[in-house]
């Protein structure tokens, strides 16, 4: 084979698997006859694409085997946001994020996810001569705050559970198994969102809750962010409430894109 044919080839099976991930972000969930017949190629070269596609995190299998049906993950509509574009997110937020700003008069912060990390895209800064100081792109770790805690309850267990190490090691010395961890997030999943004592730094607390998108899959995450004392346990629940309420207007409004 030449060189130039080699190439050809290479392009060519990129090109295939780019029409099966297209083909599956509009049809999703959708199986490997339907992808066959809607682009004209054999079903031996979809469940190949598709399986390459998945070992790779792009897409992930539904379904019990014989009967799978495929869907996008949490990393391929995370890059659909950036496509987004976060001065987009961030114009659609920026309301919401003043408006809770001014109900609490603490630190909000918006936040998208990046790899293992979260980024602060935006932030409504507190009046209060003690506060919380982060920048806007600073990079957090996503298993050790609010936001990050409420984005992982939003994936699928089987994208979730990845994501998490054995053990956990927070700020305040104690550790969580990944056990305790999955717990954990599955209660923050069931009330909308998640609170976070110090666990990264022991002098700063926040409490965040998860945007999605129009399909349902979180793209950011907002969080109210304040010294630790200030956070005291009468306060969980209304600022969950808060943010959860915010988070539900900027995704609504996300979803009429």
């Amino acid at each position: 084979m030449s060189e130039s044919s080699g190439t050809r080839q290479g392009m060519q099976s990129v090109l295939r698997s780019l029409d099966v991930l297209e083909a599956v972000a509009r049809s999703q969930p959708v199986g490997i006859s339907a992808l066959a017949r809607s682009l004209g190629i054999p079903k031996a070269t979809v469940h190949r694409i598709l399986r390459t596609l998945g070992e790779a995190g792009w897409l992930a299998p539904q379904g019990a085997p014989g009967e799978q049906r495929w869907v996008l993950t949490a990393r391929a509509l995370a890059v659909g946001a950036r496509v987004m574009t976060q001065d987009d997110l961030r114009e659609r937020a920026r309301p919401v994020l003043e408006e809770l700003g001014r109900r609490t008069d603490e630190n909000i912060h918006l936040s998208v996810p990046d790899g293992e990390s979260l980024v602060l895209i935006d932030k409504v800064p507190s009046t209060r001569p003690v506060q919380t100081v982060a920048q806007v792109g600073e990079r957090v770790p996503m298993i050790l705050t609010a936001s990050g805690w409420a984005y992982l309850s939003r994936l699928p267990v089987s994208e979730r559970t990845p994501r998490i190490p054995p053990v956990v090691d927070l700020a305040t010395g104690a550790r969580l198994t990944r056990k305790e961890v999955l717990a954990e997030l599955e209660a923050v999943a069931g009330r909308g969102f998640a609170v976070n004592p110090g666990r990264w730094r022991p002098d700063v607390s926040a409490v965040g809750s998860a945007i999605s998108d129009r399909q349902g899959q979180p793209v950011a995450a907002l969080s109210i962010s304040l010294p630790s004392y200030r956070l005291t346990d009468d306060l969980h629940e209304p600022y969950g409430q808060l943010v959860m309420e915010a988070t539900e207007r900027i995704s609504a409004e996300l979803a009429r894109r």
